[in-house]
């Protein structure tokens, strides 16, 4: 594993990397408020891929945005085509967690000549807004705006951290806490605070409809694998869930027990299951080139 550090047209990103030259590249993308450590456990199984893990912007070490702009879905999407150009990376697959996989899909359905395979990890598409609530929404997000991000809060102790965060998100093991905590913790004067830009915790001011949603997803044309967890997240309801699993032609779709970041505490139930699916679709039709070429270069 190798600390990556990437100047990119949107700016300075970082990540992890477990490089392999020759096999098949991909791009992991992680979920809100976490960073790209939440892939080092799976990324550990995952012996026969070449595989990058992002920090998204405003989250572990890469850059925050200026303080002029928002953190929008959508700019997410532009992040991941700037990444593989700096990365030197004419296409590639994607595996995404949560926020990370409704990136991908997004990006899948923006740019199907990048992206031979994306494994999206229980979350199928980006989250859609109730129509009826958009200016209920932009009032929400205007009030936050002007509140400003206040002062970030300290911890004695990287351990203070982990706690907080398993507080917060209720399923996250000790041990998966601790490795997203370790690469969100900034220390300055003996005491710890988080990396991430107070901002990303700031009211979305608009969201896409779920027809929206559904209309993108009709349109990634690249193989799909969704790994879903039960019970679904309180975001959306099953039904929602199996309209957009419809409108992914041909993906497979496997439903496990577990909890959101089951990922990180059981990637050995995973990890096979997606490398071969990568491999599986790897050498497609019509691409441009193969990745033993692309690694020679």
């Amino acid at each position: 594993m190798d600390e990556l550090t990437l100047d990119t047209r949107q700016g300075r990103r970082a990540g992890l990397a477990w490089r392999r030259p020759g096999a098949p590249r991909v791009l992991a993308l992680h979920g809100w408020l976490d960073n790209a450590a939440s892939f080092v456990p799976l990324a550990r199984l995952l012996d026969g891929l070449d595989l990058v893990s992002l920090d998204l912007p405003g989250h572990g070490h890469s850059e925050h945005r200026h303080p002029g702009t928002r953190y929008h879905f959508i700019d997410y999407v532009f992040d991941i085509d700037s990444t593989l150009d700096a990365l030197g990376w004419s296409d590639c697959h994607l595996l995404g967690h949560s926020m990370g996989a409704a990136i991908a899909a997004t990006y899948a359905a923006g740019a199907p000549g990048r992206v031979r395979s994306a494994v999206l990890l229980d979350s199928v598409g980006p989250l859609a807004g109730d129509p009826d609530r958009t200016a209920e929404r932009l009032r929400r997000s205007l009030a936050k705006y002007r509140q400003g991000v206040g002062e970030s809060r300290l911890y004695d102790s990287i351990d203070d951290m982990v706690r907080a965060r398993r507080r917060a998100t209720g399923d996250l093991s000790e041990a998966a806490a601790r490795l997203i905590c370790e690469r969100s913790a900034l220390e300055a004067d003996g005491k710890f605070t988080w990396r991430s830009d107070p901002a990303v915790n700031w009211v979305s001011a608009l969201l896409m409809t779920e027809e929206q949603v559904v209309d993108l997803l009709r349109h990634v044309d690249a193989p799909v694998l969704t790994l879903q967890v039960t019970p679904v997240s309180e975001w959306i309801t099953p039904e929602r869930i199996g309209a957009r699993k419809a409108a992914l032609a041909g993906a497979r779709h496997i439903t496990l027990e577990g909890h959101h970041h089951f990922h990180m505490d059981a990637p050995g139930g995973i990890a096979e299951t997606i490398q071969s699916f990568v491999l599986e679709h790897d050498r497609l039709p019509g691409a441009a080139h193969d990745h033993q070429r692309q690694g020679d270069d």
